[in-house]
């Protein structure tokens, strides 16, 4: 059984942060300054697992049948040493037979989600991810926010030519059918990115949207204001991050052109069509 008393309880100065964002949209930059930051862990990726782990959650607090059979019987967690044997049936459905209630639920997932991000022995206070793969049609975000109220969600958006662009050069949708890679590129982050919209409005005190752009000019004191509203110091380390110029992003193409110089016309005129809702709402 998890430790309910941190998971319900947590320090008021503590508390998670999951870092969301397109593939190819500074992600890793922006989880490097976050741990430049004392008392800051944020793990890379994971391969999108929580997806299974949030299909499970809402399986148990949302599905009628599992309500019904299980915590109408076990509305508050039973003695797990309790001798159900000596129960009569009227009292319990052997075949149901479960020691947690609904309570127990949110904990235990609670409890499995921090072992993987924060273990025992861990000395940050404030843990959590970077993860690409969360926004379109799971709910994983959903989960996080309902499991850890204290949660601080920082979301990364690029200009969405740009990074699909990138993500064309790093090879993503090459095998695609009729070289339409590019195509799905711009629909898999319109989808996101709307995903992640209709989380924001939802959750406005937990949230913030980091522009790339702004993130890679030292003068636009976008980490000044990131780390500010998180309660953080900044120091010289953010600036250094930043001068690395690391990935894609900070390299040329041999002609000295940008990366979305390998789209035509025609194509940038219809990725365009394709993320114009959220692209707009997002300010490009």
């Amino acid at each position: 059984m998890a430790d309910t008393s941190d998971t319900e309880n947590p320090p008021s100065d503590a508390f998670p942060i999951f870092l969301l964002g397109s593939g190819r949209s500074g992600t890793t930059l922006l989880q490097k300054i976050l741990n430049s930051a004392d008392d800051v862990m944020i793990w890379g990726e994971h391969g999108g697992f929580l997806e299974q782990i949030a299909r499970a959650y809402f399986h148990h607090t949302e599905k009628s049948k599992v309500n019904q059979a299980i915590f109408r019987q076990n509305p508050v967690a039973k003695d797990p040493n309790l001798d159900f044997n000596r129960l009569m049936l009227t009292d319990i459905g052997y075949c149901l037979m479960n020691w947690y209630g609904r309570r127990e639920v949110a904990a235990n997932f609670a409890g499995l989600i921090e072992s993987f991000f924060h273990p025992p022995g861990m000395k940050k206070r404030h843990w959590g991810f970077k993860e690409i793969r969360y926004g379109r049609d799971d709910r994983t975000i959903e989960m996080l926010a309902e499991l850890f109220p204290t949660a601080r969600f920082v979301l990364i958006v690029r200009n969405p030519v740009d990074v699909i662009a990138s993500q064309a050069a790093m090879g993503w949708g090459s095998k695609t059918a009729l070289r339409s890679g590019w195509k799905q590129c711009a629909e898999a982050w319109a989808g996101q990115n709307r995903g992640l919209l209709e989380f924001q409005r939802a959750n406005e005190g937990r949230t913030r949207w980091v522009r790339f752009e702004s993130l890679i000019s030292k003068d636009s004191g976008a980490v000044d204001d990131l780390f500010e509203w998180l309660g953080f110091e900044t120091s010289d380390r953010q600036g250094e991050l930043v001068d690395l110029k690391e990935g894609i992003w900070g390299k040329a193409r041999r002609d000295g052109k940008p990366h979305r110089a390998m789209f035509s016309e025609r194509k940038l005129s219809h990725i365009e069509r394709i993320v114009r809702g959220p692209s707009r709402a997002l300010g490009y």
